[in-house]
């Protein structure tokens, strides 16, 4: 009993330093409104719209709780210098941690890309909590017209991250990540099907108040346990492939989730244009396996990417038959693992089942399941097909050979003829 009337006693007498707060802060605020008003004969820029910010998360506070005047300075004294104090808003608010940890608290600013740009360096076009959260129109995320509501976000950060000239000056990466994401399969899920509590927004990726810069190692928005927040059963099976795990002990060479996929214009792989998509997997799995420096390092054929490509499963992805079979279809997608894994799909146990699909190669005896695919035309094993594949190539030759020898005799005939 003693412990509950312990903690009720500091909430009382916070309940009623709040209320004598809220009946101090019209009649202070009542002084700054007579220069500050809507109505008052001051620029525009230092002018504050009284509805707006009585109906704000703010509106019962007094502008001084934020607004601090220079030292030697007393509130009485009218009127006061211009260049007042910037706003510090974790000063004596919004200090609160966090079930998630103290990064994602407005404490964690300060070490943000945000915050040390500004706060160490003054960069004053750099992103602040006002221009983020509005002045004196602030309203909890909660709210639909809050700028920081789950559906505003993209175009809030687009405010910054789209304008050319900071773009241009800070060396921003990229240049339109909110045009791409509004294409991609996230801007998709929440600006046309309004499924605003599940698609994924700018600070889902990249943090909120706790933004890192693209050089900072561990970043948040290329972390595999980011997406995982959202694809549970996707992570799980990359965590068991050999991608995976290289990838979470820290292997910069292993493929993360934005390699494959993309970054902000990340769209289903059902899609032509999708870097996963049937006819692009090749292309997308060729930026680190047609890499001889990285196949060298871990023992891996550098030679895998032009051997699928001049296959009849390469050749016939390239005219865009898309039930041929690509990379993802006999190697896994997110469960990728090494032919010597028992449970990898190409381990020579399970290549009659891989190849033998419903939509494949249904029946595929044992001995044909187990005939090597990546076979270049400068390989003479097994020599058979190399010998078959020299055979067609001769009579393609020899063909051509035989069209051009009898065309253009005639044509010569004709062209006479037509002279006379």
């Amino acid at each position: 009993m003693r412990k509950a009337y312990g903690g009720f006693f500091p909430l009382l007498i916070l309940w009623v330093c709040l209320l004598t707060g809220q009946e101090k802060a019209p009649t202070q605020n009542a002084k700054c409104l007579a220069c500050h008003g809507s109505e008052a004969s001051i620029s525009d820029k230092f002018k504050m719209n009284e509805n707006n910010f009585l109906g704000s998360a703010h509106g019962r506070t007094a502008c001084t709780d934020c607004h601090n005047i220079h030292p030697g300075e007393a509130e009485e004294d009218l009127p006061h210098k211009k260049d007042l104090p910037d706003v510090n808003c974790t000063a004596t608010c919004h200090r609160e941690g966090s079930k998630t940890g103290m990064d994602t608290t407005p404490l964690s600013y300060p070490d943000s890309v945000h915050g040390r740009a500004y706060l160490e360096r003054g960069v004053k076009e750099v992103a602040k909590c006002w221009d983020c959260h509005g002045k004196h129109n602030i309203r909890p995320a909660s709210d639909l017209e809050s700028s920081v509501n789950r559906k505003n976000i993209p175009l809030t950060c687009s405010a910054c991250h789209e304008d050319m000239h900071v773009v241009i000056k800070y060396h921003i990466h990229r240049e339109m990540p909110y045009q791409e994401y509004m294409k991609s399969v996230h801007g998709r899920a929440l600006f046309e099907k309004g499924l605003v509590q599940f698609a994924a927004v700018c600070t889902d990726c990249h943090g909120a108040h706790n933004i890192q810069g693209v050089g900072e190692p561990h970043l948040m928005a290329k972390q595999p346990q980011t997406c995982g927040h959202c694809h549970e059963l996707i992570f799980d099976e990359y965590k068991q492939s050999i991608h995976g795990q290289q990838a979470l002990a820290g292997n910069v060479d292993a493929p993360l989730c934005i390699d494959c996929h993309g970054e902000h214009g990340i769209t289903s792989p059902k899609e032509e244009g999708s870097p996963a998509s049937a006819k692009k997997v090749s292309h997308t799995c060729s930026s680190c396996h047609a890499r001889p420096e990285i196949m060298q390092k871990y023992g891996i054929p550098q030679d895998r990417i032009s051997t699928f490509i001049d296959s009849l499963h390469g050749i016939a992805v390239g005219f865009g038959y898309k039930a041929a079979a690509n990379c993802s279809s006999c190697h896994g997608v997110h469960e990728i693992r090494p032919a010597s894994d028992p449970l990898s799909k190409v381990n020579p146990a399970n290549l009659q089942r891989t190849c033998g699909q419903p939509h494949c190669h249904p029946n595929m005896p044992q001995k044909i399941a187990t005939a090597k695919i990546h076979i270049g035309a400068e390989q003479k094993n097994p020599p058979v097909l190399f010998y078959i594949q020299r055979i067609l190539f001769i009579l393609v030759i020899v063909v051509l050979t035989i069209t051009v020898l009898w065309f253009i005799p005639g044509f010569i005939k004709k062209a006479k003829l037509l002279k006379k």
